[in-house]
């Protein structure tokens, strides 16, 4: 065993994905094994032998930037990269990058207080959205279809949060889609599959139930994409697309630095696992020349 081919696999648990990581990684001959957090002190201590990089998998947001930070501090390598997992897991921070480099988004406002979003609700129109700058599976995340929404979102989340701690949030223009959107994986700079996510909810998260659907990777979604991986660097990503149902309009709705991908796998049939993989083993040759 060398440090060239051992991977550590940065986790919170060994869910579907992580297992099906695991696995194709042995696959391509390589020495991987789970970091838990509390394994970690060892680790940037240099008392388990270096790693030749670090797959971070943490479900917590937190504790995925914590973790990564650390070890890219102890000069291992990480998959993503600490800046691109913070950046991944702040939908404004995300807006601020697809602006400064141009890349097609809802046009989106932060707003630091209650009056900040009614401003912003009021200035892009109804309806809009207000979502949390941070979270997952479609959570917090609310529409606004008239003043009184506006209102009653103020007074929950003032009853919730009377300091205001829970700020910034983001509002967003509602995007009218045709009943799905798009989660594109890609690895490395590849788009590796794409699915159509349908539901007759205006929100289109699995978790919430939506229908998952293969579809080609259109030369529209790779350019995307591309875009994407220009802003960001090289690495694991869902990129979540959505279409303007009045101009047909292609828009990167977020980013997504630790996708979920077992269950959507086993009804698309592409081998996510093994694309990771491959691409990590290809990469740790190519830095081992």
């Amino acid at each position: 065993m060398t440090a060239s081919d051992q991977v550590l696999l940065s986790v919170t648990m060994l869910r579907p994905e992580e297992k099906l990581l695991l696995a194709a990684l042995r696959d391509q001959g390589l020495t991987a094994r789970p970091l838990l957090m509390e394994d970690l002190a060892e680790t940037v201590a240099g008392h388990t032998g270096p790693p030749a990089l670090a797959l971070i998998r943490n479900l917590s947001h937190r504790d995925a930037i914590n973790v990564s930070r650390r070890l890219e501090h102890a000069g291992i390598p990480t998959l993503n990269r600490a800046a691109t997992i913070e950046t991944c897991n702040d939908k404004g921070l995300q807006a601020l990058l697809f602006a400064r480099h141009g890349i097609p988004h809802p046009t989106t406002r932060h707003a630091f207080s209650f009056d900040q979003v009614r401003k912003s609700v009021a200035d892009l129109g109804m309806p809009a959205v207000v979502k949390p700058v941070s979270g997952s599976w479609g959570r917090g995340v609310s529409k606004m279809t008239h003043a009184d929404c506006v209102e009653a979102w103020a007074a929950g989340r003032e009853s919730a949060d009377a300091t205001g701690k829970q700020f910034p949030v983001v509002v967003q223009e509602y995007i009218d889609k045709p009943g799905h959107d798009l989660r594109v994986v890609v690895v490395g700079r590849t788009p590796v599959v794409a699915i159509q996510r349908v539901s007759d909810d205006w929100r289109t998260n699995t978790h919430l139930g939506a229908e998952v659907r293969r579809v080609e990777v259109t030369p529209a979604m790779h350019d995307l994409c591309d875009q994407v991986v220009e802003a960001l660097g090289p690495g694991f990503y869902g990129v979540d697309l959505v279409e303007d149902r009045s101009t047909g309009a292609l828009l990167v709705l977020e980013v997504n630095a630790n996708p979920e991908f077992a269950r959507s796998s086993a009804r698309h049939g592409v081998n996510v696992a093994g694309h990771l993989a491959a691409y990590v083993a290809e990469t740790l040759t190519a830095s081992a020349v």
